[in-house]
């Protein structure tokens, strides 16, 4: 009879185990059927947007792009508005005043005109002794 008891005891210690060991595997869901049913609503969710995508696509297809340009709608916008500008003459004149005005405002005062600089008087020396003096001078500089 010990013996008895103690099969069922370790079958009970074996139950148990396996539970908390399957509580662990579950992680956040309390058992198997709060699994199964979150599974299925994940599903359904996923079949639901597989659908819609779907659709999306469909319109996405059935719109034509002109001349297959695929040009970002701020491109297209900055094109429009220079053809705009283009083709009103007060705008375009206002436009190529404005440029003409910031290129010739001198933007600082110019130190130097000419780009030249400042010459010394030319020094040639009269002699052999004169030009060794001047090369040593020159050399120690």
């Amino acid at each position: 009879m010990d013996n008895l008891t103690q099969t069922e005891k370790s079958t009970a210690d074996t139950a148990e185990a396996e539970k908390d060991n399957a509580a662990a595997v579950l992680g956040k869901f309390k058992d198997v059927q709060t699994l199964m049913k979150a599974y299925s609503d994940l599903q359904a969710e996923f079949t639901r947007r597989s659908q819609r995508l779907s659709e999306l696509e469909k319109e996405n297809k059935a719109k034509p792009v002109p001349d297959g340009e695929k040009a970002s709608p701020s491109q297209n916008d900055e094109e429009r508005l220079i053809g705009a500008a283009l083709s009103n003459e007060r705008v375009k004149d206002a436009v190529i005043a404005d440029y003409l005005k910031s290129v010739s405002a001198p933007k600082s005062v110019p130190l130097i005109v000419g780009g030249g600089g400042v010459a010394a008087p030319r020094v040639a020396p009269k002699s052999v002794k004169e030009a060794g003096r001047l090369a040593q001078e020159f050399l120690k500089k």
